[in-house]
């Protein structure tokens, strides 16, 4: 399976999720098939972060549509969350901190730590799209992507601990527990090939984020 796939496929099951969520009242299947797309965007921002020829515009991009989709992210959501861009910043922020730790010595060493102390104390009022365990994801991505094996266990285990954080947090809730089908989403990365595909479709989720976040929430005050 080659790149275009898997990012169609995030797309489809981020849309599908969202409709479920916002306009057909937490929809509880199509919540389900929504727990695909996280870990393969994940996997996408480790990628992206890897092979761009020039990180700061890669930085920069990512900065400009998280700020973008936060307008009509918090009139879906609440004022005080943050979209999930903003998590995938953070994600590149510890990255480049581990990376130059040789460079900067202790600052990147203090950085790394208020940033992860920062979360931790952030995911017990949920303003981090995924917290903390989120950035761990993409972390696992970047820097186990030499052996396929181990990246897949160790995402197993950070999306296991999801589930269990937003089972924990739902009270056991039934809603709580479809947080763990984002395991499945493991088999289709196993098969991901590395490819890009004949498509060019770099700019699709960051382009498309923002927009079906407009177009739900016209919808939403329309109806």
């Amino acid at each position: 399976m080659n790149r275009n796939w898997l990012k169609i496929i995030a797309v489809v099951c981020m849309l599908i999720d969202h409709i479920g969520f916002f306009l057909f009242g937490n929809f509880w299947v199509m919540r389900l098939i929504g727990r695909l797309a996280f870990p393969i965007f994940a996997l996408f921002i480790a990628e992206g972060w890897r092979h761009t020829h020039d990180r700061k515009k890669y930085v920069a991009n990512l900065a400009i549509f998280a700020v973008i989709s936060q307008v009509p992210y918090m009139f879906l959501h609440n004022f005080y969350n943050f979209n999930i861009l903003f998590t995938f910043l953070l994600a590149i922020c510890c990255i480049y901190f581990i990376e130059s730790h040789q460079k900067h010595g202790y600052f990147a060493t203090i950085m790394l730590a208020i940033i992860f102390a920062l979360l931790a104390v952030f995911d017990f009022v949920s303003v981090f799209d995924y917290g903390i365990l989120g950035v761990c994801l993409v972390l696992v991505f970047y820097f186990m992507h030499n052996s396929k094996v181990k990246m897949t266990l160790l995402a197993f285990g950070v999306l296991l601990l999801l589930g269990i954080k937003t089972m924990l947090y739902s009270s056991f809730a039934p809603s709580g527990f479809i947080q763990f089908f984002a395991i499945a989403s493991l088999i289709l990365i196993w098969f991901y090939n590395g490819e890009k595909g004949k498509l060019n479709l770099k700019w699709l989720f960051y382009i498309f984020y923002p927009l079906h976040l407009t177009i739900i929430l016209i919808i939403t005050l329309i109806i």
